[in-house]
């Protein structure tokens, strides 16, 4: 079983139109395609976050999984998210039986926040055997969104799940004639209830050849989004993005300027070439450009064989910047 690493930082804006400060928690993690292990470890960086009194925790892209190819990433997909006309409670598409997760699977979860809210950083100290659980659980029969649920309302947290691999996208159409299925990259914004508050599909998707070091085609399994999102929370309005929408400002020209955000969060999951070379100077750019808040919670490490990422997770002021590399570091 592969090691996943939590590394989180705290840091407090005032963004809100409050005059009390919120505090931001970020959280870098190194996801596997063990959706229960990545979890866990997202639920341990809630617990902390909420210890050190934050009110929301920004997740990274494909926090929940993190596969070996197209078609496990195809295989593994969440259900469709519905997010009623109405304003009312979301839910997954096939909202059944079969996609509910296992109680044992729930109570873990929440022993792990709850546990890591007590003692603060370090391994939790849960009733349930986190190795039995995790070896005992297929991956296909765990719904992220019903696992960020949990969490959120065991932490009273706010949640940006930065990138997750739902279903319910169209199918592409190749030129000769055959429709592969397709799904979204979906960034989620869950409020401390567990309540989904908006959704965001990114847009531009990464495809991008880099001879000998990065050969990746986002494009065959995900469809783009077309809408631009922005949520109220408690550290104030939030333009979403995700990873390679950074290098498009013009997204957060009408993200700020036409839609009122004052906090711009790009979580990603940055290759190690393209992090080198791009990562921070894209960042404090966009900081720099619209005067407001950037905030990138980053994969990092070694995932699998075939994929890296760059790491060093972000908070961006516009006159300064934070980064870190320490493991469970938590910067106030």
């Amino acid at each position: 079983m592969t090691t996943s690493y939590c590394r989180a930082m705290s840091t407090t804006t005032t963004a809100t139109t409050s005059t009390t400060a919120k505090r931001a928690a970020i959280a870098q993690l190194c996801a596997t395609s063990n959706k229960l292990e990545n979890l866990v470890n997202v639920a341990k960086c809630a617990g902390w976050a909420k210890q050190q009194g934050a009110s929301m925790l920004f997740l990274p892209e494909c926090f929940g999984f993190m596969g070996t190819s197209a078609e496990q990433t195809l295989a593994e997909a969440d259900p469709p998210i519905v997010i009623p006309s109405s304003g009312g409670r979301a839910t997954n598409d096939d909202d059944t039986a079969t996609r509910k997760n296992d109680a044992s699977i729930s109570a873990l979860l929440r022993e792990t926040v709850a546990s890591c809210n007590s003692q603060g950083e370090g391994e939790p100290d849960t009733k349930l055997s986190n190795k039995e659980s995790l070896n005992s659980s297929s991956p296909s029969k765990i719904c992220i969104l019903d696992a960020l649920k949990e969490i959120a309302q065991e932490s009273k947290l706010w949640i940006s799940a930065g990138g997750m691999h739902v279903s319910g996208a169209p199918p592409a159409i190749n030129d000769d004639g055959s429709s592969p299925a397709r799904i979204y990259n979906t960034h989620v914004i869950l409020n401390a209830q567990g309540v989904v508050q908006c959704l965001y599909r990114k847009i531009h998707l990464f495809d991008v050849h880099i001879p000998d070091k990065v050969n990746l085609q986002e494009s065959k399994t995900t469809a783009p989004g077309t809408e631009l999102v922005v949520c109220d929370s408690p550290l104030g309005r939030l333009g979403l993005s995700t990873c390679y929408d950074m290098r498009f400002p013009e997204q957060y020209v009408r993200l700020v300027h036409e839609m009122g955000a004052q906090v711009l969060l790009v979580p990603s999951a940055f290759t190690v070439p393209t992090g080198r070379a791009h990562w921070h100077i894209l960042l404090r750019s966009r900081a720099i450009e619209h005067q407001c808040y950037v905030l990138a919670a980053a994969q990092y490490g070694q995932h699998n064989e075939k994929r890296e990422s760059y790491g060093t997770f972000v908070f961006q002021h516009p006159q300064k910047w934070y980064m870190t590399y320490r493991k469970y570091s938590v910067v106030l």
